[in-house]
């Protein structure tokens, strides 16, 4: 049965086999500043920040930045990586910051591997500003390729790893209080494939993509 410490100790494994290798490199966080069209001299929090690169990228562009993980040994990377970030060790789904308190908040392929995911984006929303923006990139459980190999997401699996459709996924923000602004596909893993999947990737409906980018917004209440 999956639990916390099998999930920290998984993560602690990962970050201490691969260091500052363990996710995606540095160039391939900017373009999810430029989705949420960040400003300088702003908050930003990165929740299940890994080894810190969207937090550095971050900093580069001004932002005041925080970041919290889940592995003790993805924090050490993180500090190092980005030693102008205030980062902790951490859960998503119980985030020691106060009520609306950042600008931005990013959550990069860390929702899905929550323990609670509703609780979780609860606390993102509970942290944030009314007019604050939000990314969160999630896993397509129709990903076409995952569907021709016959797999079922990736080795995170061995974990914890919840994959939704694109409606469940949309279903789930709305439901907590977010309004959708954008969805983009997640094209990182592309520019590591053949020229054959270069091609049908780039004609790939939103439906069979690898990971969905949602921007987001809080709900607008009228009156409010």
């Amino acid at each position: 049965m999956v639990n916390e410490k099998k999930i920290k100790d998984w993560y602690n494994q990962r970050h201490s086999t691969k260091g500052k290798d363990a996710w995606r490199p540095y160039k391939a966080y900017p373009i999810f500043l430029d989705y949420l069209d960040v400003k300088s001299g702003r908050k930003l929090l990165d929740v299940g920040c890994g080894t810190g690169y969207l937090l550095k990228a971050a900093n580069q562009k001004g932002l005041e930045t925080y970041g919290v993980d889940i592995s003790i040994e993805g924090v050490k990377i993180a500090k190092r990586i980005s030693p102008n970030s205030k980062i902790i060790v951490g859960k998503g789904e119980d985030l020691n910051f106060p009520d609306k308190f950042f600008d931005y908040v990013t959550c990069l392929g860390s929702l899905e591997h929550f323990l609670d995911i509703e609780k979780g984006i609860k606390e993102i929303v509970r942290v944030s500003k009314n007019e604050a923006l939000f990314c969160i990139m999630v896993p397509n459980i129709n990903f076409l390729f995952w569907k021709i190999r016959k797999a079922k997401g990736t080795e995170q699996q061995d974990i914890n790893e919840n994959l939704l459709s694109l409606k469940q996924w949309k279903n789930l923000f709305i439901q907590e209080g977010l309004e959708i602004l954008k969805i983009y596909q997640d094209r990182w893993l592309m520019k590591k494939t053949n020229i054959f999947f270069k091609l049908v990737w780039g004609v790939l409906p939103l439906n069979y993509t690898y990971q969905f980018i949602f921007i987001l917004r809080k709900k607008t209440r009228i009156g409010a």
